[in-house]
């Protein structure tokens, strides 16, 4: 009895592998989207006109160490409201990453930076905070960020999975990348 038990947990591990695998694995919904796009196209802010993106504000970037350009935009995606985004643009992938990646890491996320006085880049602080505020705690509007060649686009919403959906939706709706 031993040796069937042992038999019918191996052939059940085998068969959820298999349907894990053939199902593109947990988690996954089958999309190619990657949050690091290393594309080597230099895109501008005309490269995102495709999508309907909505200029909101430019940013001065001079204080942002080897940034072109930053714009706040927002993009409506099919059946939703309008999504807030921030577009940095460096000269290439190579100084996006370099330089731009540890500047979009402080101000995304749970653990968002939010204050003028904590953050290394201050223009648009107020413009990444969320709604929701309660008894002076501020919330982070931008869940994440992706990197596509040049660009980082930080994208709203709530946990880091909703704020890569639709970082995918405004660079799919632009016709970049997927």
């Amino acid at each position: 009895m031993n040796r069937w038990r042992r038999f019918a947990l191996m052939s059940f591990v085998f068969v959820v592998a298999v349907i894990g695998a053939a199902c593109g694995g947990s988690g996954s919904s089958g999309s190619s989207f990657s949050k690091i796009d290393t594309d080597a196209t230099v895109r501008d802010l005309e490269s995102f006109i495709p999508s309907g993106l909505k200029q909101n504000k430019v940013y001065d970037v001079s204080e942002l160490p080897g940034a072109i350009a930053a714009y706040m935009v927002y993009f409506t995606p099919a059946g939703s409201e309008p999504i807030q985004y921030e577009l940095r643009m460096y000269p290439d992938h190579a100084s996006a990453i370099d330089d731009g990646i540890s500047y979009a890491d402080e101000v995304t996320g749970e653990d968002a930076l939010l204050r003028s006085v904590d953050v290394r880049w201050e223009e648009g602080t107020k413009d990444r905070r969320g709604g929701g505020a309660f008894r002076g705690q501020l919330t982070p509007l931008y869940g994440d960020y992706a990197v596509i060649g040049n660009v980082i686009v930080l994208c709203e919403g709530r946990s880091s999975e909703q704020a890569l959906e639709r970082c995918e939706a405004l660079l799919l709706a632009a016709g970049i990348g997927g």
